[in-house]
Formats: structure tokens, C-alpha cells, sequence
């Protein structure tokens, strides 16, 4: 990171935190066929998005699964009611958040996330404590990529754009906050060890 750096932002799901449906669902035991409608109904839909822009109930957001394969209902209500198994810690993340802030950086998250996802995976979630702030999407109804979400960020703790950092797994996310003067990674989780082994 360039000397003059002052705040780091992370996205979570495969950055600080892992995300991962497949191994989730494939752990149900359903045939090849039932687990690919599954993932469409739930994962690959367009309401899976919708859960992270917020305004809507669990209940609600359940429904609106359940509605992309009505057929399928008791399976997708299964695998809503275990959703909280898509996420889990990764083994660098303390230590790379005790380092950053060893440094005098500021932490802050800037994540899309649905809040029933976040109340079910709330224990994976202790080294937030170490930040100085950050949104998830849900919160301000609005998600990455959108210009949006990046400014709401950088008002609320006045960030210095070109003094931060913004380490995203999706490019699209990265170019977003690129084209408003953040420098921008696109992160691999082999990054963490790099930091931390320097």
C-alpha cells in the first residue's frame, strides 16, 4: 500500500469473510438436476440481490425464492432455513485487521449484504469490532456498484478518496470505486499473506 494511505475498505463475502452456496447445497443430497434449479430459484436470482438492497422482510425475501419455482417450495424453504452455512471465517482475517491497525490505518466495511444473512452470521463477525466503521447494503438501499453506496461511505467518515484503499472480490465493484478516486484491488485471498509477510 502507497505510504500516504489512511483508510482501508473491505468488502466481506470472499475478502475478509468466505462465501460459498455450493458446498451448502450439494450438502442437502439432491440430485444434480433438483441442485441447479435450486441455485437458479435462490442463489443465481435476481432476488438474491433484492435481499441485499434492503426494505424487505426475511419472510418476504423467502417468498420471493419460493415464487421462481413454486413446484420446489419445501426444498427452497429448506435450504432458506440454513442459508447461514454459505458463510465462513477465514483463517487471516484477525490477523490482518490486528496488523493494518498496528499500522495506524482507519478499517472501514463496505459490503452487499441482506440483513437476515447478517443476523444469522453475526458470530463470524467479531473482528468488526475492530473497525471504524462501514455500511452494509441493506442499511442504506442501495448496493455496490452503484455510485451511490461509495459516497455514502466517504461522507459519512470523510474519506479522503485518494488516501484510501478498496479491496473487492468483483472487478465491477473495484472499476466503481476506481472511477470516484479510490485505488482499487481486486483481492485474492493469497493478498492477505502477502501483507502480512512483508
Amino acid at each position: 500500500m502507497e505510504e500516504d494511505t489512511q483508510a482501508v475498505i473491505f468488502d466481506l463475502g470472499n475478502v475478509l469473510l468466505g462465501y460459498d452456496w455450493k458446498p451448502y447445497l450439494s450438502s442437502l443430497g439432491y440430485d444434480e438436476e433438483t441442485t441447479e434449479l435450486l441455485a437458479d430459484a435462490v442463489f443465481r436470482s435476481e432476488d438474491w440481490e433484492r435481499g441485499d438492497k434492503g426494505g424487505i422482510t426475511s419472510q418476504e425475501w423467502e417468498q420471493l425464492f419460493v415464487d421462481n419455482a413454486p413446484d420446489y417450495e419445501a426444498q427452497i424453504r429448506r435450504v432458506y432455513s440454513g442459508i447461514e452455512h454459505t458463510i465462513f471465517p477465514l483463517p487471516y482475517t484477525d490477523r490482518l485487521v490486528r496488523f493494518l491497525k498496528s499500522q495506524g490505518l482507519k478499517l472501514y466495511y463496505l459490503s452487499n449484504y441482506s440483513e437476515h444473512l447478517h443476523q444469522k452470521t453475526r458470530q463470524y463477525m467479531g473482528f468488526l469490532e475492530e473497525f471504524d466503521g462501514g455500511i452494509f447494503s441493506y442499511e442504506v438501499r442501495c448496493i455496490k456498484p452503484e455510485e451511490k453506496i461509495y459516497r455514502l461511505l466517504l461522507e459519512k467518515y470523510d474519506i479522503v478518496p485518494e488516501r484510501a484503499v478498496f479491496f473487492d472480490d468483483r472487478r465491477v465493484n473495484t472499476e466503481a470505486a476506481s472511477r470516484l478516486g479510490i485505488r482499487s484491488v481486486v483481492f485474492e485471498p493469497d493478498m492477505a499473506y502477502h501483507i502480512l509477510d512483508r
